[in-house]
């Protein structure tokens, strides 16, 4: 018999196990993949700025009449114009002929932007159709609880602003590109979360990098099936339970057993590890830090490779936390920021990744233009980074908005986005290697903004 200690271990892995299977992918009739994972291998690295980033405060107007207006709308918050660091763009669409400065404390994304490895993508946020201020003001549909931060972090996630979806749109995008299913598709560092949930498998979670097989072979699980009576026990419970008329309990069976296997399948994931020196820390943080997520990103790219399969394409999810600064501007938060996106690059490029790995950013919605007396509100439209060798860098795309009191491209103090998230996700998606049939599935709601979005991936 197992010590009772033991034995408690293993129910409360068991119970947390099936807490966490995704009723979606073990009950979804399998479709067709239409897409296929072709050429090299290629990753998406997902930062997710949890609360809502105020990029108006990161990328700022720093021509003297812009950047007056900018000051008077923002105050106490602006900064001051000596000391933006210069971005030069070619603005090559016409669209933002100004010229603008990252904050002081972003020296790394300013040095990877002049290298035409990052690149900015204008006033992107969640939108049921295009819409101007004088439609709004109409009655034109709009997001559902537009500035309401779990709603709009879904629909994000789910990649639909019009309806109301139960997948992700990393869900759906596994399914088209791996048919299998495999649970090394979507892998998440930070936790659980909606882009990656609803596809025959649920994301891999990774703590650390490290995987244990002997965790599960003392309680007889796994292929050798040792001798442990409480893991002989079990499995011929759920051995017998996956041949069940119950549909659910069948489904719930096979899936845990799919669960107990997989530490045997990625036994030998991080041999051969390379060595990735400390990413920088954080202050004031809450959650798991940034800087140790992309360390740990960057462990298991490293190990790609040794994935069962060699999978051509995984997501991975990353969450930093903190950015909903109603009292307080983001200094910290976008000098820290910067630090870990350039040094995550930079591992890139030693890895000889850099061309197959984008990192991107989104954010529930971008703040109020005006300060509340010591941060900012929640607002709508916002600014993403893309990072990465396969980017079109150097380069500002979309449309800037006006920075000003009484901007004509803001409703009540918030930015109306004028590119839509769907057009936003779907040019990295694309990039990825969807088609268009793929993005009709991945987007469901695309086809409603019309023509082609900004081409910022090569």
């Amino acid at each position: 018999m197992l010590p009772e200690t033991s034995r408690r271990d293993f129910l409360k892995g068991t119970a947390a196990l099936l807490g966490g299977l995704s009723l979606p992918s073990i009950l979804t009739v399998p479709e067709t993949a239409g897409a296929a994972a072709t050429g090299g291998y290629k990753a998406l690295v997902c930062i997710l700025l949890e609360g809502g980033a105020d990029m108006f405060n990161m990328i700022v107007p720093r021509q003297k009449s812009s950047w007056q207006e900018y000051r008077n709308v923002r105050k106490g918050l602006a900064l001051s114009r000596s000391s933006l660091l210069p971005i030069d763009h070619a603005d090559r669409s016409g669209n933002n002929p100004l010229r603008y400065g990252m904050r002081e404390t972003m020296s790394g994304l300013q040095r990877l932007f002049g290298e035409e490895k990052l690149a900015i993508v204008a006033n992107v946020g969640t939108l049921v159709r295009p819409v101007t201020l004088r439609e709004i003001r109409e009655g034109a549909p709009l997001p559902r609880q537009l500035f309401a931060h779990n709603t709009q972090r879904e629909l994000w996630m789910l990649g639909d602003s019009k309806a109301l979806l139960n997948t992700g749109w990393g869900g759906r995008l596994a399914d088209r590109f791996d048919p299998g299913p495999h649970p090394w598709f979507n892998l998440t560092v930070g936790g659980e979360n909606l882009l990656q949930s609803g596809g025959r498998s649920a994301p891999l979670p990774f703590e650390n990098a490290e995987i244990s097989p002997d965790t599960m072979r003392r309680y007889g699980f796994g292929p050798e099936a040792g001798g442990a009576q409480l893991g002989r026990t079990y499995q011929r419970l759920y051995a017998d339970r996956r041949s069940a008329s119950n549909r659910l309990l069948a489904a719930l069976a096979k899936e845990r057993m799919k669960e107990l296997k997989l530490p045997y399948r990625l036994s030998g994931l991080f041999d051969g590890l390379k060595e990735i020196p400390p990413f920088p820390a954080g202050v004031h943080e809450t959650g798991k830090p940034l800087g140790e997520q992309l360390r740990l990103v960057a462990q298991i790219l490293s190990v790609h490779n040794n994935f069962p399969g060699r999978p051509r394409r995984q997501i991975f999810f990353v969450n930093h936390h903190g950015w909903d600064t109603h009292d307080s501007d983001n200094a910290h938060q976008s000098e820290y920021l910067s630090e870990c996106m350039t040094t995550f690059q930079d591992t890139m490029e030693r890895l000889g990744l850099e061309d197959r790995v984008t990192t991107f950013t989104l954010s529930d919605f971008g703040r109020s233009l005006s300060p509340n007396g010591a941060g900012t509100d929640h607002g709508w439209g916002n600014h993403a980074l893309v990072m990465g060798g396969a980017v079109r860098g150097g380069e500002i795309y979309g449309t800037m908005p006006r920075i000003s009191p009484d901007s004509p491209d803001a409703w009540e103090d918030r930015m109306i986005p004028t590119l839509a998230s769907e057009q936003y996700l779907a040019e990295i998606v694309r990039w990825f290697g969807a088609d268009n049939d793929d993005l009709d599935v991945i987007f469901p709601n695309l086809h409603t903004f019309g023509g082609p979005a900004p081409e910022f991936m090569s």
